[in-house]
Order: C-alpha cells, then sequence, then structure tokens
C-alpha cells in the first residue's frame, strides 16, 4: 500500500514539474516572439521616418543653390511673388507643411503660406535655436511648437550665402503628426506602440497622445530651465509619466499603467532621437493556461497509457530474460563455430602444404645440393689460394640461401593463423606470391604458367593471407586436374569496372563433370577420390564472401575450367 501510494506522489510530483517547465517555456517563447516583434516593427519605423526625413533636408539645400533666391535674400525684392510662388509648389509637391525665409535678423521674408491668414510673413524667429545655428554654418534639424500653430514640427534649416557670407537662412517644416497618422506604413499592430523620444528625454511623437511632449524620466532642474531657455516646447512643461523598467535576460520591460510591455530601441540616423516600440506581454501568463491544459491531457494519457501497458506485460519479464539467455547461448555457440571454422581453415591450409611437400622438399634439396658442391668447390679454392674464384662460388652460394630462405618463409607465412584484417593490396603481388608457394606443384605436374601481366595500380579490399591460400588451392587445384592432359597451361585473365575487379583461373584440363556443379562448393565434397578432404574449395568461398566477394566455376567453350574471383576494389561501407 505504501508502495503504491509513494509511486502516485512521485507521478503527481512529475507531472508538477512538467507542467511548471511547459509554463516557463511557454512564456519564453511567447515574450521571445514579442521581442522579435518589437525590434522588427522598431527597424521599419526607423528605416521609413529616416528616409523621409533625409528627403525633405535635401530641401533646404537645394533651395539655398537657387541663384533667383539668393539675389531675393540680397535685397532685390522684385523677386518677391515668384520666390513666394515657389515655396508654395515646393511646399504642395514635397508635402511639407510650410517652407519659409529669414533675413539675417530672423525676419520672415517670404513663406509658402504667404496668402493664408496665419501667414508667417513679418514674424520674427531669431531666438529659435534653428535660425541661430544655421546662420552659424550648420544644417539643421530641430523639434520645436509652432509659435501660431502650436503643432509639433521638425525644423531643417540651412543658411543662404553670397560670396562665402552668410545672408539668410531657408527653414523647412515637417509636422510629426504625419508620421503618427499613417498607420500602415508604420507596420503598428494591435497590442504596440512606440514613441519617439528627443535627447532631452520628451516624446517629441508617439501614437498615445497622453506621452506627447511627455517624459518617462523625472527631469530636473537644471533640466526644465533649459527646457524653459529654449521655448521649443513654448511655454509648456512635460509631465513625468510613471512607470518601472527593469531587464529580464537581457530583455527590456517596461511596465505603465499595470500593463507590462517588452520595448526595443533604435536611434534615427538624420535626426538626434531615439525611437522606441513597446510590445504589450501583459496577458502573457493567462496565454500559457491553454498550453497547459492540453500538456495536463497528454501528460495524463500517456502516464494511464504506460501503467495499463505495464501492467499487462508484466508477464512477459521472464520471457525477455529466457530471450537474453538465448541469445547468449547462441553467441557462445557462434564464437564456438568460428573457431571451428577457423581450425578447419588451418586445417586445409596444412592439408595444402601437405599436398605441395614433395615438390618443396625437392624445391629445398636442389640449392641444398648445389650449396654443397659449391661448398666443395670453395674448399679446394681456398686451399689453392684462388680468391677470385672463391668469391664466386660465396656469391653463388648467398644466392641459392636466399632461394631457400625465400621458399620457407613463403610457405610460413602462409601456413600461420591470422585474423581478418581487410586492406588494399596490389592484386599483381598477391598471385605472384601464390605462384611462388604453388611452383614447386607447378613443376611437378609440368604446367607451363603465362605470368599474368597486371598493372600496379589494381587493387583489392582483401586479407592478404587468406586470399593468398584461396588462389593457392585453386591454382594447385588447377594443376592436378591437368594431369594426363596432353597441353598443359595455366593462365589469369583481368577485366576491371567502376568498383570491381574480375579475377578469372583458367586451366587446360578436363573439366569440371556436369553432376558435381551443384555440389562444387559444399563442404567434404572432393572429386579426388581419396586424396582430398572435400574443405579446399568451401573454405575459399567462405573466404571470398567474407570479403564481400564472389567465387564461381565453369567449363570453358574451348575445354578446361575457369574460377571467377569477382572483389571490390575500394572499402565497402557497411550499410551498402
Amino acid at each position: 500500500m505504501f508502495s503504491f501510494s509513494k509511486k502516485i506522489i512521485t507521478v503527481c510530483v512529475l507531472l508538477v514539474l512538467i507542467l511548471v517547465v511547459t509554463f516557463w517555456l511557454g512564456r519564453s517563447h511567447d515574450v521571445e516572439q514579442a521581442t522579435y516583434q518589437a525590434e522588427r516593427q522598431v527597424t521599419q519605423l526607423n528605416n521609413y521616418i529616416d528616409t523621409e526625413l533625409a528627403r525633405f533636408s535635401a530641401i533646404p539645400q537645394l533651395l539655398t543653390y537657387n541663384s533667383l533666391m539668393i539675389d531675393f535674400v540680397d535685397a532685390q525684392p522684385q523677386h518677391y511673388n515668384a520666390i513666394n510662388n515657389y515655396l508654395a509648389d515646393i511646399q504642395q509637391a514635397s508635402g511639407a507643411s510650410d517652407i519659409f525665409v529669414l533675413n539675417t535678423q530672423g525676419e520672415v521674408i517670404a513663406s509658402s503660406n504667404w496668402q493664408a491668414d496665419y501667414t508667417f510673413l513679418g514674424s520674427n524667429f531669431a531666438f529659435r535655436p534653428y535660425f541661430k545655428r544655421a546662420f552659424a554654418g550648420e544644417k539643421v534639424a530641430y523639434f520645436a511648437l509652432g509659435m501660431r500653430s502650436k503643432e509639433r514640427g521638425i525644423y531643417f534649416s540651412q543658411a543662404v550665402y553670397r560670396d562665402n557670407k552668410a545672408i539668410g537662412v531657408v527653414v523647412l517644416k515637417v509636422n510629426v503628426s504625419k508620421f503618427e497618422d499613417d498607420r500602415e506604413l508604420l507596420n503598428t499592430s494591435k497590442g504596440s506602440h512606440f514613441f519617439l523620444q528627443l535627447a532631452d528625454e520628451v516624446i517629441a511623437m508617439s501614437d498615445m497622445q497622453t506621452w506627447r511632449l511627455n517624459s518617462f524620466t523625472e527631469l530636473d532642474i537644471t533640466m526644465r530651465r533649459d527646457i524653459k531657455s529654449r521655448r521649443a516646447y513654448l511655454d509648456h512643461q512635460p509631465l513625468y509619466i510613471k512607470q518601472f523598467q527593469f531587464s529580464n535576460e537581457g530583455i527590456k520591460h517596461l511596465k505603465i499603467d499595470k500593463k507590462l510591455y517588452v520595448m526595443s530601441q533604435r536611434p534615427l540616423r538624420y535626426f538626434n532621437a531615439t525611437m522606441n516600440v513597446l510590445v504589450d506581454i501583459t496577458k502573457v501568463n493567462s496565454a500559457q493556461l491553454p498550453r497547459l491544459f492540453w500538456v495536463f491531457i497528454i501528460c495524463s494519457l500517456v502516464i494511464i497509457i504506460s501503467y495499463i501497458l505495464l501492467t499487462r506485460f508484466a508477464g512477459y519479464k521472464k520471457l525477455v530474460y529466457s530471450r537474453h539467455s538465448l541469445e547468449l547461448e547462441v553467441l557462445e555457440r557462434t564464437q564456438a563455430l568460428e573457431k571451428v571454422q577457423t581450425a578447419l581453415v588451418q586445417s586445409a591450409k596444412l592439408a595444402t602444404i601437405g599436398q605441395l611437400s614433395a615438390g618443396i622438399n625437392h624445391e629445398i634439396n636442389q640449392p641444398l645440393s648445389a650449396i654443397n658442391t659449391y661448398l666443395a668447390s670453395a674448399k679446394r679454392l681456398l686451399a689453392k689460394g684462388n680468391t677470385s674464384a672463391l668469391g664466386e662460388s660465396l656469391v653463388v652460394i648467398e644466392g641459392l640461401v636466399n632461394r631457400v630462405h625465400q621458399i620457407v618463409g613463403q610457405l610460413k607465412h602462409f601456413s600461420k593463423p591470422s585474423k581478418m584484417q581487410l586492406r588494399p593490396y596490389p592484386l599483381a603481388g598477391l598471385v605472384n606470391n601464390a605462384l611462388m608457394i604453388s611452383s614447386a606443384q607447378l613443376k611437378q605436374d609440368n604446367v607451363q604458367v603465362e605470368p599474368p601481366q597486371f598493372d600496379e595500380t589494381v587493387v583489392v579490399w582483401v586479407d592478404s593471407l587468406k586470399f593468398e591460400q584461396v588462389l593457392v588451392n585453386l591454382i594447385t587445384n588447377a594443376s592436378q586436374a591437368m594431369n594426363g592432359a596432353i597441353i598443359r597451361n595455366l593462365s589469369f585473365q583481368l577485366e576491371c569496372f567502376e568498383e570491381r575487379v574480375k579475377l578469372s583461373i583458367l586451366d587446360t584440363g578436363s573439366g569440371i563433370e556436369q553432376h558435381a556443379f551443384g555440389n562444387l562448393f559444399e563442404p567434404f565434397y572432393s572429386t579426388k577420390s581419396s586424396k582430398g578432404l572435400g574443405l579446399g574449395l568451401s573454405i575459399s568461398k567462405q573466404i571470398i564472401d567474407s570479403f564481400n566477394g564472389c567465387l564461381s566455376a565453369h567449363n570453358r567453350v574451348e575445354g578446361g575450367a575457369e574460377f571467377i574471383i569477382s572483389l571490390s576494389n575500394r572499402q565497402e561501407n557497411k550499410d551498402d
């Protein structure tokens, strides 16, 4: 009972943990998406407003280079009507609010609204910083409230020069309400807000009317005095908007009037201000409830199904244990079979060596007898003091000893057991080694061998010792099959394909009897009556199969048999 209750408590704790993790992951995802939305919108806002401000800022520069404008500002009033009409046309075409010209005292001497009731003509704006700074040689972009319209605007101003002397200032005003009203171009969405914050922390533009000309920063006395002296906002004093700012995981948050936002900022390029976009995430916590509900349902179903399956299949534990035991037993027997197969391969090697022993003895006895003869001759030459002839005899003896070592070494190398190691080997070298081992048998059977003319670049992926065993077996079989034949020729043919190599061993014997083809590669099947064990071809086929190759045989049309070995000339993948 206690154990059952403990399991229930564990499952409940796990379920609660999953729900908590789901809540925080879901919340983080939604906050990240809101942050991405804020960054995307602030980028679009900046690009749009920067493009517009760049367009408007170029207009005063063009006007200052106009020769008619320069003549008019330089006290030539006959151009008065032409200049006013020219400014009105540019104002209409560009979409600016107003364009006007100031003389050296800051008085408006021409204006695009010269025919309107609220015309700027005769007004004096010498106190405005955009006049003073432009007259001093700067290109100015300045935010301020209009003296008469009380509308917020950005003023672009630049001085008019004659003979490198400032003689007036051209000013263009753009109402910021133009940008606030264009919701489609601003690409703002429901639940998001934006505001443009000036260098003095005052909000110049926003889609929220209560934020305009106010500040999210508490302005001290010094800042307020500076604002009052500049009269940028006339008699208006910015109010403080209560808010709370903090950062969480590198994301800036802003809380205003019980609403929580994520904020993204980016400075404008052509105006000293920062664009800010806020995206509402107030309901991000409650938005996780549907997720938690579905996660709870899914986890509950998984737990119930898992419990049913575990209860239903509890009786199969013994079967699993039995299966495991059976697999171990199969593995042990497989390993035992592999050992037996290795022993059979070694036995086949020794059997092949036994068949070759007579010829090998003859091959070794010949150089040994010659060595004995040359040693006796060397003694006589030594007694006579004929050192020159003695040296020649010793060179011959050394060559005969090397020949014996080569025969014995190759046979020893062939007979020792080895593990399977697939490597790339030149085919020519492997065939020549096998011919050297089989040379005694071939001489004994009076077989003429056509030396293989293989390119040294032709390689096969094999275990060299095991492959040489196969070649020796096939060569000696071919040699013995030609006993009684008038023509005894052994030859090799090679065909190379894109990824395969086909080696054919051809003899001129009597060929393979038709009834023997079905059992040719079966263990203990032999066509040599009592002389063979019947393992050579079977083991050879197993070895070639282990190389991912193929061993086959057929009779030649012109007489004799042909054994074909097909091998890969590259390393094959396990998935192939």
